[in-house]
């Protein structure tokens, strides 16, 4: 019998992620004209049709699923949409993609144009929304998973992690690393109005050293998706306050990376000179030397119950308990 070909084979054939074929089908206007035709001629060639096609003709029904995530511009998100998308097409569901920016104002707009396409469900990154998209989302009456962070008031059901338990748990191992001139870095004040995972993480780590009797040092960056050029912007604070800072705990790995790479070129000793630690267990943070320090979020596993909870909603299902917590992990490397 014929194997029957899935998107994550026109991925792997291709070249590009999961997220990106997908969005190549659902949202081609988001991908290169270049991608686009990349894509289009693999489809072609292996005969792939996605699987909502068929389940549209058989059941009436739309096969769509919203998703909303606020960036495409880091690797952030792959594990999560990897476990998500999986689920999905397990189902014969095909996800929408919207891109918000950290805009609640695009992910208004993104919402109410997608509506148009009579969705079956949707699931939104983040907890944080403005008054309209809330309303939107309620009288829209169609089942609703938000991810990320559950320490939150959920609108129907709610997949994450505690990132509050994040910030708390990496700031307490630095601690018993005996570290005592902790510095945070974290999102510019103007980005967390609208990314409440980054201002809880914050408020672990603040609590934390509160209760170590010590004073909070946080470092807000101006531009929290360019790594490189926050790496330079935090080493060079670094290299002015020595004496003040003895270890640097980012609020994502990409962050930590970038600092770690500033610290290593300028001969700078970790872990004994300087601490550095990360949240999110990127994909290339057990690749480094030495290993980061870091907090898996469990993304594949949180995309994977997103979905799985989502389909349960469809299906009619009502819960009981509205907050599912996949838990968090902390990874032990070399650079604490």
């Amino acid at each position: 019998m014929k194997k029957k070909i899935n998107i994550q084979d026109i991925a792997n054939e291709t070249g590009f992620s999961m997220m990106t074929v997908s969005r190549a089908l659902s949202n081609p206007n988001l991908v290169s004209k270049k991608s686009k035709e990349k894509i289009d001629k693999v489809i072609k060639k292996r005969g792939f049709i996605p699987n909502f096609f068929a389940g549209n003709l058989k059941s009436g029904k739309s096969g769509f699923i919203i998703l909303i995530i606020p960036s495409l511009k880091t690797n952030i998100f792959n594990e999560y949409f990897t476990g998500l998308s999986e689920e999905l097409e397990n189902h014969n569901y095909q996800p929408l993609v919207g891109i918000t920016d950290y805009s609640l104002i695009k992910e208004e707009k993104i919402i109410t144009k997608f509506l148009k396409y009579k969705p079956e469900g949707i699931i939104v990154v983040g907890t944080k929304h403005s008054k309209k998209t809330k309303e939107i989302l309620l009288r829209s009456n169609i089942p609703l998973v938000e991810t990320w962070d559950v320490n939150h008031r959920p609108l129907d059901l709610i997949v994450g992690v505690s990132n509050y338990n994040a910030g708390y748990e990496i700031t307490d191992y630095a601690l018993s690393k005996k570290y005592k001139k902790i510095m945070f870095v974290t999102s510019s004040k103007k980005h967390m109005e609208t990314e409440k995972r980054a201002a809880k993480r914050l408020e672990g780590y603040v609590d934390r050293i509160i209760k170590q009797n010590l004073k909070p040092n946080i470092f807000y960056i101006s531009d929290p998706l360019d790594y490189q050029r926050s790496g330079k912007e935090i080493f060079d604070y670094y290299q002015k306050n020595k004496s003040k800072i003895d270890c640097i705990i980012a609020l994502n790995d990409m962050t930590s990376i970038g600092i770690l790479g500033y610290a290593v070129r300028n001969k700078i000793k970790v872990p004994t000179q300087l601490g550095i630690a990360g949240i999110g267990h990127a994909n290339v943070s057990d690749l480094l030397t030495p290993k980061l320090t870091t907090i898996n979020l469990n993304q594949y596993k949180m995309g994977k119950l997103a979905a799985s909870k989502l389909i349960e909603r469809i299906n009619g299902k009502n819960f009981k308990e509205r907050i599912f917590d996949v838990g968090t992990t902390l990874v032990k490397g070399f650079s604490l």
